[in-house]
């Protein structure tokens, strides 16, 4: 009996659970490597785990999934691999060393075994989902002492650290006579946090949402006078397209993010002096941030 079916799930499992450790890393880093980065990630892991599979082969005589299914590699004599060895194994180069050893396991730890198996398999197709799963939980959250604030028009919700204010701001639009008007919602202490949005032209459309968050971009710094933007970077919130900026003011600090959902933009800034720019975590409120 070769075991065939033990050595594939113990595979599945073994690649699964590897790639769900390296999603949980990914999701604790102050890292964000764009929407592809799980299918990457996923068609990667064959390549990484054999350097991984042969340290605990070398190790143990066996890594978590062989260990499931009751499963050991050793040599002639009994005795692990040596590393090279479980490398050259893990590698499927030339002829594979060592002796797989089976331990029988009964019908229910089998079933049990196979369910996990299957779970980590699914892990590798469903990362993303995983990862916005963990993402809204995080931002059900709220931080004691603030508030969840749901927009009138019902299109998104957002924490703050006290009861926000509304305006309607008019912003110019370069070489032209014309403005937009936007909602805005602040709250504002020693730090202001805003929620900002608008309804960009019907004509705008034909545009790229590259070439409209630029100058979404531009006209923010152009009616902010003394700003200077330090940093931005692209980014993707819900698959939607966005900017993360990092500007100063007059002795300010702003940290804000653009977010284009069809035709409407969102602004979100805390904006705080720079004497107490370490002390506020602006990713907390920009984080909070959730579309209806």
């Amino acid at each position: 009996m070769n075991y065939f079916w033990n050595r594939l799930f113990a595979r599945f499992v073994d690649y699964g659970t590897f790639y769900l450790s390296g999603i949980l890393v990914y999701l604790m880093l102050p890292l964000e490597w764009g929407e592809y980065f799980y299918c990457f990630f996923a068609l990667a892991v064959p390549f990484i785990w054999p350097f991984i599979e042969a340290i605990l082969v070398s190790s143990k005589g066996k890594t978590l999934g062989q260990k499931m299914f009751g499963m050991k590699i050793e040599d002639g004599r009994g005795s692990t691999l040596a590393f090279k060895q479980a490398l050259q194994r893990a590698l499927f180069i030339g002829k594979r060393p060592g002796i797989i050893k089976f331990k029988q396991i009964n019908r229910y730890q089998y079933l049990v075994t196979l369910f996990l198996a299957i779970a980590c398999v699914s892990s590798l197709f469903l990362g993303e989902e995983i990862s916005n799963v963990a993402v809204e939980y995080e931002q059900n959250m709220t931080k004691e002492g603030w508030i969840q604030y749901s927009s009138k028009d019902e299109r998104f919700t957002v924490n703050f650290p006290k009861k926000p204010e509304h305006e309607t701001l008019s912003f110019d639009l370069p070489n032209s006579d014309k403005s937009l008007d936007l909602k805005e919602v602040k709250a504002v202490a020693d730090v202001e946090f805003s929620v900002s949005y608008v309804e960009l032209p019907r004509k705008w459309r034909i545009f790229s949402s590259t070439t409209l968050l630029k100058g979404a971009m531009n006209v923010v710094v152009e009616n902010m006078p003394g700003a200077k933007i330090m940093q931005k970077t692209h980014m993707k919130y819900k698959n939607y397209p966005g900017i993360d900026f990092h500007m100063t003011q007059n002795g300010n600090e702003i940290e804000g993010r653009l977010i284009l959902v069809g035709s409407t933009l969102y602004k979100l800034t805390v904006t705080r002096p720079q004497e107490i720019a370490h002390e506020v975590q602006h990713e907390e409120f920009l984080d909070s941030f959730d579309l209806k």
